[in-house]
């Protein structure tokens, strides 16, 4: 009886330390989660529109409202942090204007730290930044694209 319960034991044992090396294989059809659209705008001397908007590649969305961005988000949000989710169609829509228009192929920065008083509209599209403040190319029709986008959320405050 006792060899018995030791080749039971042996053979329990085997299949417990095979189990705990085997490698898993376990595959989703889900891909990682990235930041696919952001638009963040900087502050001025003046009046500029000052908020930090981000798009995860799922479709949830953030938004930060600081001051004057009630024009160009289309919406008057109080300051503060609001969540909410995108249309995936929507984000594609605008990696398809970037691709377009040449998003992809501009530098990382346009800037010149000694001129003062400029916003930097600061984007990520698809793994891709562009920080433009200073001679930089016309991204308008982007930023517009976007914040249309952004005025189509239904924000809720956190």
């Amino acid at each position: 009886m006792l060899k018995v319960l030791n080749k039971y034991f042996s053979l329990l044992l085997l299949v417990v330390l095979a189990s705990c090396s085997a490698e898993s294989d376990i595959s989703t059809s889900t891909p990682p989660l990235d930041v696919s659209v952001s638009l963040q705008k900087t502050p001025c001397y003046g009046t500029c529109p000052v908020y930090n908007f981000q798009a995860l590649n799922d479709g949830r969305a953030t938004l930060r409202v600081d001051r004057f961005a009630e024009d160009v988000l289309g919406k008057n949000l109080d300051h503060g942090d609001y969540s909410g989710t995108v249309e995936i169609s929507d984000l594609e829509l605008i990696t398809t204007y970037a691709e377009e228009s040449g998003y992809f192929d501009l530098l990382n920065k346009y800037d010149d730290p000694m001129v003062m008083d400029l916003p930097a509209a600061i984007t990520t599209i698809d793994g891709h930044n562009v920080f433009n403040r200073f001679e930089g190319p016309d991204l308008e029709g982007l930023y517009i694209l976007i914040e249309h986008t952004i005025s189509k959320i239904d924000w809720q405050k956190n």
